[in-house]
């Protein structure tokens, strides 16, 4: 009879022992899956400074900067430092939103569809880099400090007025006039007047220098026209003049 319980106990001990292990084993293989899952769903790129620069070269170079601002701050777009988000805040939902695949969002989905998914990611680290906002809200892997030199470099100008205002000008103003002046960037669709086509000769001649500077830095509302025209009161006057010049060679006006 004892020897029964003893062989019983031990029977008994060893499955307990066997479950235990099984569960530990299923629990780390859980704990693994759910790992794998939170990074394919977030952004690959959420431990790299390098993503950063590059992001903000893309979103500097695709013009993202004419409605969200040189630094996110907002203008005709909406800021992006701030902790407001209309869709929801986290990494898949921002990447929808700058595909252009989330339903009755506003911001045109022109520049997004065209770019890679990496550069998409990496555009998101750069607006995630300069956000100013809750901390408590915070949903996503905070990007790593980048020297303010590498972001700096990314939005070198040439030393030449006309490249640099071109340079300038396909950052900032190409979701309202385009690519080349006419008037017809992705952001047209849904404006109201529409923006003015810069290559019209006929438009642009009359138009001294002064008024343009003031239409730049100022926006349409300081010189009676649409407020849709933003300010871009973060431009150094030197960067304005650049500007200056290179619309003037878009429709070949001479300075005045």
């Amino acid at each position: 009879m004892t020897r029964s319980y003893l062989i019983c106990g031990l029977v008994v001990l060893v499955g307990c022992k066997g479950s235990s292990k099984d569960e530990g084993t299923k629990g780390e293989s859980g704990a693994k899956v759910a790992a794998a899952e939170g990074h394919a769903s977030g952004n690959p790129f959420a431990k790299s400074a390098e993503a950063v620069v590059e992001g903000r070269k893309i979103y500097l170079k695709n013009g993202c900067s004419g409605c969200h601002g040189m630094g996110g701050g907002g203008g005709m777009g909406k800021p992006l430092i701030d902790d407001e988000w209309k869709f929801g805040s986290d990494d898949p939902t921002l990447f929808k939103l700058i595909r252009g695949e989330i339903p009755n969002q506003t911001m045109p989905n022109a520049i997004g569809k065209n770019l890679t998914d990496d550069e998409v990611w990496k555009v998101l680290m750069y607006v995630r880099s300069v956000y100013q906002g809750d901390a408590s809200k915070i949903n996503w892997v905070v990007p790593p400090p980048v020297p303010p030199e590498l972001l700096a470099a990314a939005n070198q100008q040439s030393g030449d007025p006309i490249a640099a205002g071109k340079q300038i000008f396909m950052q900032i103003c190409t979701p309202c006039h385009g690519p080349e002046g006419k008037g017809d960037g992705p952001a047209s669709v849904s404006l109201d007047p529409k923006p003015r086509n810069l290559t019209d000769p006929a438009y642009m001649a009359p138009l001294n220098d002064r008024y343009l500077f003031e239409l730049i830095s100022r926006g349409g509302v300081a010189v009676g026209k649409s407020n849709q025209m933003p300010a871009q009161s973060a431009l150094a006057a030197q960067d304005i003049g650049n500007v200056v010049a290179y619309v003037r060679t878009l429709s070949a006006s001479p300075a005045h």
